[in-house]
Formats: C-alpha cells, structure tokens, sequence
C-alpha cells in the first residue's frame, strides 16, 4: 500500500515473534479478493463468539524455541539404554524436551476441542479438525512414569522422526502462528468495540458514527454517498481534513482485509484495489522531485483503474507545483476520474479557485470539515458538512503565533 495506514498497534496481541511476522504480512496485503474478505470475516466472527477461550490462550515464546530446537535436533537412536547409564545428562535433556513437546501439543489440542460456533466458518472449521487430529495422531496421551514411559517416549520420538521426514510440522506451525494472529486481531476487535462491515453492488457508500482509533474521545461522523464517486475535502489547516479522510480510509482498509471496523455501521462497495496517497516523499535515488512523485503517483493509479476498481485518496494533490498550474491539473484530474463509476476517489484540496468549475458536476460531492470564528477565536467542531469551505485562516494563524511582531 502506498501510504500505510497505522492501525497494526491497535491489533497487536500476538505472543511469538514469528506470528508478529505473520500479523505483519497480514496487513500489508495490496489486493483484495471477496471471497478471502468473507473468509477472514467468518473466522474471526467464530472467534468472537468464543473471547472466553481466545483471551485465555496462553503460549510462551521459550517453550516454543525449545521445540523447533529439539525438533530439529531428534534422534530416536541415542534415546537407548547405553546412553542412560553413561550419557545421563543427555537422556535427561531430551526427557525435558519431550515434556515441553508433549504439554504444548496436549494444551493446544484442549484450547481447539474448546471452539465452539464452528458453523460460522465451516471452511475454517474443518481446518481446527485437521490439526486438531494431527494432534491426535502424535501419540503424545497417557504418557506415564518408569520403564512403560521410557517406551511411550520412544514411541513419540519415532512418531517426531516420521512427521520430520514426512514434513508434516511446517504445515502446523503455519496453521499455529495464524491462529495466533485470529486470536490476536479477535482481542482488537472487542476491546475497541468494533462492528463488522457489509459489502453492496449498488453504488452506495455509507458508513455510520465512524470514528478514529487514535483518538480516544474521537468525533464521530456519518457518512451516506449514493451515485457519486468523488469526495472533495475543502477546509482550513487544522481543521481535520486529513483526520477525517484517514479515519474513512482506516474502514476501508479493515473491511478489506476482513476485519470489524470502527464505526456503529458500514455498507460500502468492494474494491479490488486501495491507494492511498497521504504523504508524499521525493526519491533521490530515482531522481524524482515531490510533483513528480505525485505524478507518478497518479499514472499508478490510472493504469490500475484500467481493469480494477479501486478507493483512492489524494490529501492535498499537487502541492508540489504552483497554484496555477496546480488548479489547472487538478480540475483535469478530478473530472477524469469522475469518469470511473465504480471506483471511489477522496481529494483535499485549498484551491478555492476551482469550486465554480466542478461543483455542478452530477459525480461530485464537496464536503468540509467546519470551523468558524465565534467570541473572536477560531473553533473546530471536526463534524463532516456538506458543501465548499470559504474559512482562510492562513493570516490569523500568522498574526497568531506572532509572525508579524518578529518580522
């Protein structure tokens, strides 16, 4: 994604450093699939439905790394009575490891049999059957005391060398570390109080008491956008343009990887892809200014929309060259995108100058995040209205911090 939204932290629960690896991966996916969509939804709905035994899952990072090491370590052959009797610290190592081993997988196989629901995601559920069997098959029950446990302990270290050699352990921790990140991303979902969203083919775009994450006593803002694919933020610096257009941007993002989202309801369209374009860095290396960056920025996006749907948002588009030629490129811009019904398009922009030439459009809508002067001083509300900005408060801000009495 072009400019990463930072939202990871507020489903960050995961207990290995692997599955953190795999969170990661998680969000950094750049296209999206519907059918993965409703797959993750299912999941994760599952797991909500169960928060008694995700929020007491437990796994340590050191049992862990003694496994893998012992795993790759076995040997079957010297688990054998010469080595008892004159290799003692050995044997009693390798005991200590099938302890962790057999406590790990007799634990895990408990928290799986505890899932309950599993006619939410029955796709998922018969992947919780399939290891909760091959749990089952490494012989790790009823391990017992004295010579009958010696054997049971060579049985499971043969059953270790089998599944080693047959490849069967890459597959598990595979499943067990994105079972870490469910559970993770399931303890985001309820502590934040979020809502699952929906998906509509009808061109409307609605999403209810959306808030930000980041802000603890958030503002919250509705929004409902029927046949019309390009959302303009007007307003003054500091008024919250770029929060707002972040917290829609953050519902989007989730909904497409499948997560709840933070907002009291959302129906949006689905999209194949999701720009978004809040900052924007020059590249030595490449030898591109920032405007030319921009325009980079925007070709990517163009060749996208060829066969893709996408959601894209420009925060304040090309600030990198000068007003006029900024104003003339813009307005070219937002009319052809208008062009691409079934994609979303969110803009700021300060160029006042184009309001006339674009505020009749049938595809357009303009909204402004409000602020006024009231008792002499400049408030923000940071509540969502419709129609074009005409607050300046470039001067005021100036006189503000006391520019005109240095200078």
């Amino acid at each position: 994604m072009p400019d990463q939204l930072d939202v990871i932290q507020y489903f960050d629960f995961v207990q290995t450093r692997s599955s953190k690896n795999y969170l990661i991966n998680f969000f950094n996916r750049t296209e999206h699939n519907i059918k993965e969509v409703f797959y993750t939804q299912g999941i994760l709905k599952m797991f909500q439905e169960n928060l008694d035994v995700i929020n007491s899952f437990r796994v340590m990072e050191g049992s862990l790394l003694c496994i893998k090491t012992f795993l790759d370590e076995v040997d079957p052959t010297k688990f054998n009575n010469f080595n008892k009797l004159f290799y003692r610290q050995y044997i009693n190592e390798v005991n200590f490891n099938i302890d962790v081993y057999v406590n790990f997988f007799e634990y895990f196989g408990d928290v799986l049999k505890s899932i309950r629901y599993l006619n939410i995601c029955p796709e998922y559920a018969e992947i919780l059957r399939e290891n909760i069997r091959f749990i089952s098959s490494l012989n790790i029950s009823d391990l017992q005391n004295g010579s009958s446990g010696n054997k049971k302990r060579k049985i499971i270290l043969n059953n270790i060398e089998w599944n080693i050699k047959n490849n069967k352990y890459s597959k598990f921790w595979d499943f067990f570390y994105m079972f870490d990140v469910y559970v993770s991303i399931s303890k985001g979902i309820a502590k934040n109080k979020l809502v699952f969203p929906s998906f509509n083919f009808e061109d409307q775009f609605i999403i209810e008491d959306l808030k930000n994450l980041k802000l603890e006593n958030s503002v919250k803002n509705s929004l409902k956008i029927t046949g019309k694919n390009t959302i303009i933020f007007t307003g003054a610096n500091m008024s919250g343009k770029s929060t707002a257009m972040r917290s829609i941007s953050t519902i989007v993002y989730l909904s497409h990887l499948g997560l709840a989202v933070p907002a009291s309801y959302c129906n949006i369209p689905f999209y194949d892809k999701i720009f978004l374009f809040f900052t924007v860095s020059d590249n030595i290396e490449m030898g591109y200014s920032y405007f030319a960056q921009e325009l980079l920025n925007l070709k990517n996006v163009l060749i996208s929309l060829k066969d893709k749907t996408s959601f894209v948002v420009f925060d304040e588009i090309f600030k990198g060259t000068n007003i006029n030629d900024s104003s003339r490129i813009t307005l070219k811009t937002i009319k052809a995108l208008s062009k691409y019904n079934t994609s979303l398009f969110i803009l700021s922009t300060h160029l006042n100058g184009i309001e006339q030439l674009i505020t009749d459009s049938e595809k357009i809508v303009i909204l402004n995040l409000e602020s006024f002067f009231k008792d002499n001083a400049l408030t923000f509300t940071y509540k969502i209205k419709k129609g074009w900005s005409k607050l300046e408060i470039g001067e005021i801000l100036f006189e503000k911090y006391g520019l005109n009495d240095l200078l």
